[in-house]
C-alpha cells in the first residue's frame, strides 16, 4: 500500500508538461505586431491630421488679393573662352634643360571679340604670342604661384596691347588649365 501512496503522489506531484519554447515565441511575435501596428496607426493619424494640413493650409488673404510668391529669377551669364592648343616649350635656365607644358584658356568681354578669337588665323596668332611670351620667361620667374599671377596679367596686357582685338573687346582673365614645370 505504501508503494500505492508513492505512485498516487508521483502522479499528483508530477509537473504539468512544459510548453515548448513556440508558444512563447508566436505569443512574442503577435504581441510585436500588435505594438508596431499601433505605431503605424498612430502615426498615420498624427502627419494626416496634425502635421499634414497646417502645410497645406492657405494662408490668410489680405484684402481680397492673392499674392503669388515670386522666384527670384538670376541670369547666368555664359562666359566668352577661348581655349588655347597645349604648348610644350623650353624656358631658359642655367641649371639644366626645363620643360614647361601649359594648356592657356583666355577670357574676353564681349561677344564680337570672342568670334575674332574664334578665327583661325587670330588664334593661331594668340596662340604664338602666348608661346613667345612664356618661352622668353626664365624658369626662374615661373617657378612660384605668385610668378604664375603675374604672368596672366603679362598675357593679359600684351594680348589687350596687340592688334588683335582692334577696339572690339578686352581679355579680362587668362587661365592656365594645365600648367606642368620640370
Amino acid at each position: 500500500m505504501a508503494e500505492e501512496e508513492e505512485a498516487e503522489r508521483g502522479e499528483e506531484g508530477e509537473a504539468p508538461p512544459k510548453e515548448g519554447p513556440s508558444s512563447r515565441l508566436s505569443q512574442f511575435i503577435v504581441l510585436i505586431f500588435v505594438i508596431l501596428l499601433g505605431q503605424g496607426v498612430v502615426a498615420f493619424y498624427l502627419i494626416t491630421q496634425v502635421y499634414y494640413p497646417g502645410l497645406i493650409e492657405e494662408p490668410p488673404e489680405e484684402e481680397g488679393q492673392v499674392k503669388e510668391r515670386e522666384r527670384p529669377i538670376f541670369e547666368i551669364e555664359q562666359p566668352r573662352l577661348v581655349d588655347l592648343d597645349e604648348m610644350v616649350m623650353n624656358p631658359p635656365d642655367d641649371s639644366g634643360i626645363r620643360f614647361l607644358m601649359a594648356k592657356v584658356t583666355v577670357e574676353v568681354d564681349t561677344d564680337e571679340a570672342l568670334v575674332v578669337l574664334e578665327d583661325p588665323l587670330a588664334e593661331t596668332q594668340l596662340h604664338d604670342l602666348v608661346f613667345g611670351l612664356l618661352a622668353s620667361t626664365s624658369f626662374r620667374r615661373l617657378d612660384e604661384a605668385e610668378d604664375r599671377q603675374r604672368i596672366k596679367v603679362r598675357i593679359k596686357d600684351e594680348i589687350n596691347g596687340s592688334p588683335l582685338l582692334k577696339d572690339l573687346g578686352e581679355v579680362t582673365t587668362v587661365y592656365f588649365k594645365r600648367f606642368v614645370l620640370q
